[in-house]
């Protein structure tokens, strides 16, 4: 398989990344960031190529339904802050969401959904 690095133009293509970022949380935080770490060389590669990132992941096993305590809201966090940029999480439901919801603002770089 390809590295993404090898990908010679990637200016304002939007990238969609399927990333485990099921990471262990106590409380809303984050006990465990080995799995974040591993990705940021990637999304800061993407960021430097001009690329619109699509962050697609889960939290724990949900079922389906929409569990408070097992949000991508500090995983969303710690990756910005991480990677000094602003992620719009999307929480809206996966199958309402279509092209036109995604990168409303022109310096929108990366989502998360």
């Amino acid at each position: 398989m390809k590295s993404i690095k090898a990908e010679k133009d990637l200016n304002n293509k939007k990238i969609l990344l399927r990333l485990d970022l099921n990471v262990p949380l106590d409380g809303g935080k984050i006990t465990d960031t080995t799995r974040i770490d591993k990705i940021i060389p990637t999304l800061e590669f993407l960021i430097k190529q001009n690329s619109k990132i699509i962050i697609l992941s889960h939290v724990g096993r949900p079922k389906g339904k929409v569990v408070k305590e097992l949000s991508l809201k500090p995983i969303c966090k710690n990756i910005a802050n991480k990677i000094n940029q602003n992620i719009n999480l999307i929480t809206k439901n996966i199958n309402e969401i279509n092209n036109k919801n995604l990168f409303k603002n022109i310096d929108e770089k990366i989502i998360m959904l």
